[in-house]
């Protein structure tokens, strides 16, 4: 009896792979009818930031929490009183370039996410990969004081604030000048949105690297 569930089980899961698909529409266009609604080259950041903006501030508001999650989560820990980092001068260094490849790359994806492959998720991952990469070369107490001193957990909310009501605005129907078609000054809201995703998505990757690093350590 159990061969014979089995064998049902497995022939209905098979059964969809032999039907055959129906033929794709034309997506000629539906990318022409994305590109004159969003007025960006970049139609990922269309899509992301204009007809999908509402599940992009559902995901602005997760990656938030998972850094509130991470402070109460280890708010009771001790903090380390070493971190180790890496010692071999050649991987120090190749960390620091790497760390600065990557914030360059960071600010082109944000400022230029609209008009090419990029936006802001994707320069909030460059810019935490530079963080990290700082980390682990030895400059973890530099990065402290300087997360404290510029108060970057503020800086971080500040941008999620300033996120919604921006995305407010353009759900509302608010006009912005679109711009000149293929220029920064392009896309309506859609610039201003890339980079305050970019510098939320990077001060939380900072916040949660830091903390982990100030109470479990590198190494």
């Amino acid at each position: 009896m159990t061969w014979l569930y089995l064998l049902a089980a497995t022939a209905l899961c098979l059964a969809p792979l032999g039907a055959a698909l129906p033929p794709a529409p034309p997506i000629g266009p539906v990318i022409a009818s994305l590109a004159a609604m969003t007025d960006v080259p970049n139609l990922v950041s269309g899509v992301i930031l204009h007809t999908r903006l509402y599940d992009t501030i559902a995901e602005v508001v997760v990656f938030t929490l998972a850094s509130i999650g991470v402070r109460f989560l280890l708010a009771g820990e001790p903090t380390k009183t070493s971190i180790r980092a890496i010692e071999d001068a050649p991987s120090v260094v190749l960390c620091q370039l790497g760390a600065t490849m990557a914030a360059l790359i960071g600010v082109e994806l944000a400022l230029r996410g609209h008009l090419s492959p990029g936006g802001g998720f994707a320069a909030g991952v460059a810019g935490g990969t530079a963080i990290g990469l700082v980390l682990i070369s030895g400059s973890a107490r530099l990065s402290d004081r300087l997360y404290r001193r510029w108060r970057a957990d503020l800086w971080e909310k500040a941008a999620v604030i300033a996120f919604v009501v921006l995305s407010a605005f353009a759900l509302a129907g608010v006009p912005l000048p679109a711009g000149t078609f293929g220029t920064l000054a392009s896309g309506s809201w859609i610039p201003l949105l890339n980079v305050l995703v970019a510098v939320k998505v990077t001060l939380g990757s900072w916040a949660m690297v830091q903390l982990f690093v100030r109470h479990r350590g590198l190494l």
